[in-house]
Formats: C-alpha cells, structure tokens, sequence
C-alpha cells in the first residue's frame, strides 16, 4: 500500500478480457496504489465479479486496438504507454482458437503468445516503460518440443533480451479460473491443486508495488513459479490485515466530538 506521500501508479492491462486479465483489472482499480489503469485489447473488458467496483470504475480507461502486427507498432501505440509505471501482459490464446482463424493454426497461436506478447514489451519499452509483467507458463522451454512450452519460452527470452528496467515473468501451473476451465485443466486438476487467477492477480499487483516503491532489492528479470506466486499472496494479505489493524486503531484513537446540543447543560426537573 502507498505511504502517505508516495505517489499513485499508472498501469496498462494488456489482455484483460480473459480469466487472469479481467481478475487483474479488479485487484488494480480496487487498491489505493493505482489510481489509473488502461485496459488495451480488441473489445472493452469486463472486471471480474469477485470485486465491488461500484466506486472506483472511473479509474478503468479502456482503448481498443488493433493487435494486427503491422498496425500495433511503436508508432501506432507509444502514446498510450507512455506515463505508466508498469505493463501486465496477460495475451495469450489455445489451439483450439489459433484453428479457428485463417492460415497455419501454429503460427496463429504464436502470433499472439510470443509476437505480440515481445511487440507490447518493446512499445513499453520505447515509452520508457520501467516495468513489463508477463504472464507466462510452468514447464516453459525454448528448446521444447511442444509448441505451447517451446513459445512461452521463447516469449520469455524475447522480453528478457530487451533489457528492460525490470521484467516479471510469471510461470503458474495448473490454473482455477472458476467456471471457465480448458480440457487440460479439468483432466489435470483430478491429480494436482490448481493456482486461483485471483491469487495470481494479487501477487502481480503486489510485486509491481514492491518495485514502484523500491521497497526490495529486485534483479532485473525475476521468473516466479507457483511456490513464490503464493508467497507473494500471503505477503500481500499480511500487509492488508496490519493496514486494517492500523486504520482500526486510528478510528478508536480518534475524540469524540460532542454535538451543540450534547454540550448544552441539560435542566434539572
């Protein structure tokens, strides 16, 4: 949580519409660090109803782009990045949806999952950026034989190479994403505990807070896998309950203020 002079965070959301995303939006509008968050994609996206935005939607910007390699440049798209203090980029799509689309379903796929994911890494950086926080995978290996690893690898590396002030690379494995699961997750999720989107939200916008306000002495790449994804949660809920305890005593703390009326003496009968 920001200090009482710290200043407040400028974010964009690249990828908000999916399960992660749209958790990620909540968590950022939601908490008192951020007071600007720029949701890019295709269409508007939706915030997840896990969080109570009633009161804090005017902080979510939304501008729609056209992830067409050659029209999402650094040209077409610096001045939306620019200001911000950090990118999250959630992109990422399926098999399923890469044979849907026109052309060789492989190169559909990593089109999005290491192209665009390395194209919105060098536009922060080109903004001057500081921060880009990518959600990757478990498992991910530019050497790989699969496609899905092998790309993530690859992703990873590209953001990596750019050289950026401080790059996060998430690399969850199995995922609850609530009532929307993939194949995988449903057959994998008998045998092993899935990461809620939700917790891996939290821990990516705590972590993005720890190096706005320098309060760790982070490298310039960091690849977190599930055991240090929950830590960071645990951390994050630890700091909110001594906020609440602080604010909860500061309340109790506070003199009664006696109406007129109340310091008025009363009559004796």
């Amino acid at each position: 949580m920001a200090t009482a002079n710290a200043r407040l965070l400028k974010a964009v959301v690249i990828g908000g519409t999916g399960a992660t995303g749209k958790c990620l939006l909540g968590e950022l509008i939601t908490s008192p660090t951020f007071d600007e968050v720029v949701s890019i994609g295709r269409r508007e996206a939706t915030v997840s109803d896990r969080y109570n935005t009633s009161e804090v939607l005017g902080k979510l910007q939304h501008q729609i782009v056209d992830f067409d390699l050659e029209k999402f440049t650094v040209e077409s798209a610096k001045s939306i990045f620019e200001g911000k203090d950090v990118v999250f980029c959630c992109l990422g799509t399926t098999r399923a949806a890469a044979r849907q689309q026109p052309g060789n379903t492989a190169e559909n796929f990593r089109r999005i999952d290491l192209h665009l994911v390395v194209r919105s890494a060098e536009i922060a950086k080109a903004a001057g950026v500081p921060h880009f926080s990518l959600v990757s995978s478990s498992g991910s290996n530019a050497n790989s034989w699969f496609l899905y690893l092998k790309t993530k690898g690859e992703a990873e590396n590209g953001v990596e190479a750019l050289g950026l002030e401080r790059a996060t690379l998430w690399k969850p494995g199995l995922l609850e994403r609530g009532g929307v699961k993939r194949f995988g997750e449903k057959f994998f999720g008998i045998f092993f505990t899935a990461l809620p989107v939700w917790d891996l939200a939290v821990a990516m916008r705590f972590e993005a807070e720890q190096f706005a306000y320098k309060r760790a002495d982070l490298p310039k790449c960091s690849r977190y896998e599930n055991r240090e994804i929950r830590a960071f949660k645990s951390e994050a809920q630890e700091q909110a309950n001594e906020n609440a305890s602080e604010n909860e005593v500061k309340e109790e703390s506070k003199p009664d203020v006696a109406t007129e009326e109340e310091k008025e003496p009363k009559e004796e009968s």
